[in-house]
């Protein structure tokens, strides 16, 4: 498949100011690079860096169709709970004793875990967990099959349904690199059996204008797991020059591909939506980055951005720490910036922190913002200057 590069409407000559000032401006393997600073791209990574990675992980690994009557729980010679597998003993992490609780019956599915984090474990607590998982599996059929990924290293990853059906990430890198050949991966969060990372794309394939000289580009927010932890998905998305942050674009219907792993999946038709989603997406991001540079003119009047701050964490409904990851971002870098544009960077630098659920939801949280009407700014506002230290201090914690 071929794109053609995308025009992006009206013109914003000074918003590359910041990296003009940076030392060596032009990025390399991005035509021009202009749009990724060169020091961040040495920070990104290509196709194959990926697949090496997930190459070695799937020689490390096997995964077992197996009986329940097969799966033997037991105590292994290190005093851990561990699972009896074609001869085998394997320690299951935490994600994967969640699963076989919850596919076991166990009747409250965190007891396991709960059991196994406490700092005073002993032996009689793994003999308890042995005995709680073989109660509840006897009423498990014993010709009932699972799915269990272990690994080399001793550990089982996943504990699913033989009706799960995983989708290889070697095969979705496979045909995002089709159809996106020079893309780049940055802020990776991805391991042995999840992919989640933010894909560049090229300016080959994003024209922002012969006069442009804007800081963002685009990209998608690509994920998908093989053991039961998150769906195939990928949204168009928007990114900085040196990649401090970037937002989700909000989604309207049609606009993501999202795939659940369960029953059989037809890899050619998933290959088919993948591209037509990528299609969809490019033609979307060049409005996209316009709209989210638009937000500048959304200011901050008759308040102050820490009641702007504390009303946008009410309204998205934020923790107290993410809250208050957000007001201390704009303090340290976005001052400046006494409007909504200022305010949604805070949001999504302060999603470089933490887990990769919590930069991804804080991402989405950025795109939201970006598509906020006036009028909703206007009760942003109109709220914000109500608020009072007492609403300060359910909002964000004491060092903000």
């Amino acid at each position: 498949m071929q794109y053609e590069k995308l025009s992006m409407n009206g013109k914003h000559k000074n918003d590359g100011n910041f990296v003009r000032t940076l030392v060596g401006r032009t990025g390399t393997g991005f035509a021009d690079g202009h749009h990724v600073h060169k020091d961040w791209y040495q920070k990104t990574q290509s196709y194959d860096d990926m697949m090496e990675t997930l190459q070695l992980a799937v020689d490390n690994r096997e995964d077992h169709m197996v009986e329940r009557s097969k799966v033997e729980p037991h105590v292994d010679n290190q005093g851990n709970f561990a699972l009896g597998v074609a001869g085998r003993s394997y320690v299951p992490t935490d994600h994967c004793l969640q699963q076989l609780a919850t596919k076991a019956g166990v009747k409250s599915a965190s007891i396991l875990r709960e059991m196994r984090n406490a700092g005073d474990f002993d032996q009689q607590d793994a003999d308890t967990m042995v005995a709680l998982v073989e109660n509840s599996m006897r009423r498990v059929k014993a010709d009932k099959v699972f799915r269990l990924r272990t690994y080399t290293d001793g550990t089982a990853r996943a504990f699913l349904t033989d009706k799960y059906a995983p989708v290889d990430n070697r095969w979705y890198l496979e045909t995002l690199k089709e159809f996106l050949p020079d893309a780049r991966f940055s802020h990776n969060n991805s391991d042995e059996d999840t992919v989640y990372s933010n894909l560049l794309l090229p300016d080959s394939i994003m024209d922002y204008g012969t006069d442009e000289d804007t800081d963002y580009g685009g990209m998608l927010s690509i994920g998908n797991c093989e053991i039961g932890k998150r769906r195939l998905s990928q949204y168009p998305s928007i990114f900085r020059a040196i990649c401090m942050n970037g937002c989700i674009w909000g989604q309207e219907s049609g606009q993501k591909v999202s795939k659940v792993h369960r029953g059989t999946i037809d890899l050619d038709i998933l290959k088919v939506a993948i591209a037509e989603n990528i299609e969809m997406q490019l033609s979307i991001l060049p409005n996209a980055i316009r709209e989210f540079l638009n937000t500048r003119a959304m200011e901050i009047k008759n308040t102050n951005a820490k009641a702007v701050i504390a009303a946008v964490a009410a309204d998205a409904r934020l923790s107290k720490a993410d809250a208050t990851d957000t007001l201390e971002q704009f303090v340290k870098h976005e001052s400046h910036q006494q409007n909504l544009f200022g305010v949604i960077n805070a949001v999504t630098r302060a999603a470089q922190t933490g887990s990769a659920d919590r930069w991804v939801k804080m991402d989405e949280i950025g795109g939201q913002l970006v598509q906020m009407s006036s009028n909703r700014w206007n009760n942003i506002l109109a709220r914000a200057a109500t608020l009072t230290d007492k609403d300060f201090e359910k909002t964000f914690s004491l060092t903000a």
